[in-house]
């Protein structure tokens, strides 16, 4: 209360942060915040990343390639203006003329190549950076021989640095300074005691050149694990030790000059709604980085200090009444609006993790008061799902609706235009048909609590029989139930839910939690482990000491047993217990029922079809459900799609629901029903009503829900950052890398960067698995994604990642799979430990694992 900002600003004062909440949401009131996507109708529409990327002679041929579904406007467009400057004029007065359209100009924030380079990945990551001091670096060494202009071999001074990846050569003083523009960029390719072997000119570098013995230092760089290609996407020195360039300019400076600049007031870009900036987010931290170039490690927090530095020039820069979106980051809630959400879990995974994005949006909706714009879209596809196209399209939608995100609509005729249909009830051709929200339901909550027969998701004594711990204790405080570590030691506290399933099905785990760690601000709940085989496993989660979160497990095709078990593993951080303020399990799938003004929408994740009973769900006085009609459609479809085409027509054949009762939805697909129309409650932005979804109330929540419920994806899972060591066991992995080598965790994340599938991100060893590479480098599955005796169909390889190819990776990795991922019979040929994890090495966490 002693220090208090000036109106309308976020900005350190005195000891400590503080952020006038009030005063920005009455910024927000009016202004860019006042477009479409923030008034709570629906469904949403976007386009990701839209052009166009060549320059155009007039504005009449730019607005041409500008996205009209049906004659309609997106709600929300990324748009990749950096790539024709020449376009800004024609971009902002197309903002100018759309003003209920939020245009969001789209960069990469962490990392990217070099000014000049070429990729073969995304063109996004070529960075404005040329000065290569801009860029985050390793302690490294110096040349003990001089190295010619022509030499594919360097010796250096000691190599005890040195590891496979990109690096920088540069020039000295004799005290040590840096010449900067006596550099070059190579690519280290093997490392032999103090003998280099590299490929020089690399990834946009100048000309190969002579270099000094002594006088020439050479580091590894930190490259960015989540983009697509390996090795070549850099991390930018935000920190405050960042070297300035002959304009006496930071990496940051050279950033904002860039992205920023032109959305000031009176220039280029002020009509714009903001920044988007787009994958990769600064939730991880570059490994093994030396900011200050003293030759040491420096500790994480000099990052961190420095992203914090950075999200508040961009916001003194825009304003609150612009929109800043991103990937997941949590540390920043207070900056950012919303996130790019790339698949519905992963951008390779429509369907299967999909309460991850659902505990993500939840989570984000409770902590966060700004207001909030996502965009979802389906962006890779197995050859499975590829035959599903339609109805992943509008699961994705169906998902979409419930969880207030902008759905990305493919604008071609045929196939997409099914694929957009419900999104603008169909035939009709409607926009934000829905309306507005009127509340999400998550349907599995209204059966049995499976667990030890409670009577309410608050019955603590009768669930604590169903319960076990390891490393904590149980103890009920109230109406809470709090779990409390009592060591810290090689494993993780953890607590086992046990219950019995009649027979093979689905179930679901709810709880509503908050974490009471003093340390660890976002705690991880570690990949669950359940006892009896599925057809998908539950993904990863966390609470955090903010404020308590609903968090959602989802297993389908459980095999029945008459004890089933589930386990969370909580991080330690500082010993801190999480309190429980309810929890549930259900045998049932975690459905979604929606309800509109103009309509409701069920969605159904299970492999099995789904059965909603309306008249419960709704109430008997909604009636009036039919549903959308659509003829076939415009255009071309293969053959091989045809029936998606069919199914499409059937479920929206323009009928009268007979029987409100049984309403049957197909295995992961959606049902976009129109209602006779009611009025939702209340036409604010705030908690009674959407920003960006429905309401929700927690299962067994006694204090009332969230919003409704979103994530790229992204978050912090990923082994995201590499100083360039092929070898697992040496991973210099971000915050998640495989845990059997970190001494955490089972190395069976389901985690991805930008572009990784869950099962490919095993180590940082695999060359296109990790960074989900082109799709004709993955030559098959093998195995199930499982640690197996899975046999390639083509001779090749099946790694312990479950993917087929002829790369050491596939064929010549260290660590191999043992025990088949359980504890008990696990065997390594090569003589060393079998993990509790059911992994070989040699690491403590391996031998010493209890």
């Amino acid at each position: 209360k002693t220090n208090v900002c000036p109106h309308n600003s976020v900005q350190f004062c005195g000891s400590q942060r503080v952020v006038l909440q009030t005063e920005v949401k009455e910024t927000m009131s009016s202004g860019f915040v006042s477009k479409t996507v923030f008034e709570g109708l629906f469904p949403l529409t976007a386009e990701f990343r839209s052009g166009p990327r060549n320059p155009k002679p007039s504005y009449e041929q730019w607005k041409e390639s500008q996205p009209f579904p049906g004659g309609h406007n997106v709600d929300l467009q990324t748009n990749v203006l950096r790539f024709a400057p020449e376009n800004y004029e024609y971009a902002n007065r197309y903002a100018r003329e759309y003003p209920d359209l939020l245009v969001l100009s789209t960069w990469r924030a962490a990392s990217g190549q070099p000014k000049g380079a070429t990729t073969k990945g995304d063109p996004l990551g070529i960075a404005p950076i040329e000065f290569p001091g801009h860029w985050v670096q390793c302690p490294g060494t110096t040349l003990a021989f001089e190295l010619s202009a022509s030499s594919n071999t360097i010796t250096v001074s000691s190599g005890a640095n040195m590891v496979k990846g990109p690096a920088l050569l540069v020039e000295t003083k004799s005290n040590g300074d840096r010449i900067w523009d006596r550099y070059e960029y190579v690519l280290i390719k093997d490392v032999n005691g103090e003998k280099l072997t590299v490929e020089r000119e690399y990834n946009g570098s100048p000309s190969s050149r002579r270099f000094p013995a002594k006088s020439t230092y050479i580091s590894p760089l930190p490259w960015d694990g989540r983009n697509r290609e390996k090795y070549t996407d850099w991390f930018f020195n935000l920190s405050e030790h960042c070297p300035l360039d002959e304009n006496k300019m930071t990496a940051m400076d050279v950033l904002f000059r860039e992205m920023v600049e032109p959305l000031k007031p009176g220039n280029a870009l002020d009509q714009l709604g903001g920044l988007d900036l787009a994958s990769g987010p600064l939730t991880v931290n570059p490994e093994n980085a030396d900011y200050d170039l003293d030759g040491q490690v420096d500790s994480s927090s000099v990052y961190r200090k420095g992203v914090d530095v950075f999200y508040h020039r961009i916001r003194e820069a825009i304003g609150f009444d612009r929109i800043l979106t991103t990937s997941l980051d949590y540390d920043h809630l207070d900056m950012i609006n919303g996130v790019n959400q790339e698949g519905l879990a992963y951008p390779n995974d429509p369907w299967e993790a999909v309460s991850k994005t659902v505990n993500e949006v939840l989570a984000w909706k409770t902590l966060s008061d700004l207001p909030w714009a996502s965009v979802a879209f389906v962006q890779n596809l197995d050859k499975e799902e590829d035959l599903l196209y339609v109805q992943m399209h509008r699961l994705l939608n169906g998902y979409s609706a419930c969880l207030g995100l902008a759905a990305d609509v493919d604008l071609e005729d045929g196939l997409d235009a099914l694929a957009r249909a419900e999104l603008f009830k169909a035939d009709e051709n409607e926009a934000h048909w829905l309306g507005r929200s009127m509340g999400m339901q998550r349907v599995a909550a209204s059966t049995p609590n499976i667990l030890n027969g409670a009577d309410s998701p608050t019955d603590w004594r009768a669930m604590m029989g169903g319960m076990k711990t390891r490393r904590a204790t149980l103890e009920i405080d109230g109406n809470e139930l709090v779990f409390t570590p009592t060591k810290k030691g090689s494993g993780f506290p953890s607590l086992q839910l046990n219950f019995p399933l009649r027979r093979k099905s689905d179930f679901t785990v709810f709880f509503e939690a908050k974490s009471e760690d003093k340390e660890l601000d976002e705690r991880r709940i570690y990949l669950p482990r359940v006892n009896v085989d599925v057809d998908t496993e539950p993904v990863r989660a966390f609470v955090t000491n903010r404020d308590y979160i609903p968090v959602s497990f989802y297993v389908r095709g459980a095999e029945g047993s008459d004890e089933v078990t589930i386990d969370f593993r909580f991080d330690y951080g500082g010993g801190g217990p999480v309190r429980f303020r309810s929890m549930s399990v259900h045998a049932a799938p975690d459905t979604l029922a929606c309800e509109f003004e103009g309509g409701v929408v069920l969605v159904n994740p299970s492999l099995e079809e789904s059965t909603f009973d309306l008249e419960e769900l709704f109430g008997k006085e909604r009636t009036g459900f039919r549903r959308l009609l659509i003829e076939k459609p415009f255009g071309d479809v293969a053959q091989k799609y045809l029936p998606q085409v069919d199914q499409a027509l059937e479920m929206n054949n323009g009928y009268g629901i007979d029987d409100v009762r049984s309403v049957e939805v197909g295995q992961r697909n959606a049902l976009f029903l129109i209602a006779d129309n009611v009025d939702a409650p209340g036409s604010g932005r705030g908690k009674d009503t959407p920003r960006g979804g429905g309401d929700y109330d927690a299962p067994g929540s006694e204090t009332g829900g969230n919003d409704a419920p979103d994530d790229e994806t992204g978050g912090n899972d990923a082994p995201d950052s590499y100083t360039g060591n092929d070898a697992p066991d040496d991973a210099a992995g971000g915050n998640d890398a495989p845990d059997s080598e970190t001494g955490d965790d089972a190395p069976d994340d389901e985690t991805g960067g930008n572009d990784a599938p869950d099962e490919e991100t095993r180590g940082d060893d695999a060359p296109d698995l990790e960074t989900g590479g082109n799709e004709e480098d993955l030559t098959g599955t093998c195995g199930d994604g499982n640690f197996g005796d899975g046999v390639c169909p083509d001779g090749s390889c099946c790694s312990e990642w479950g993917w087929c190819g002829n790369t050491e990776a596939h064929c010549g990795s260290r660590q191999k799979p043992c025990g088949r991922g359980v504890v008990g019979n696990g065997f390594c040929e090569d003589g060393s430990c079998c993990s509790v994890w059911g992994w070989c090495g040699w690491s403590a966490s391996h031998c010493q694992s209890n």
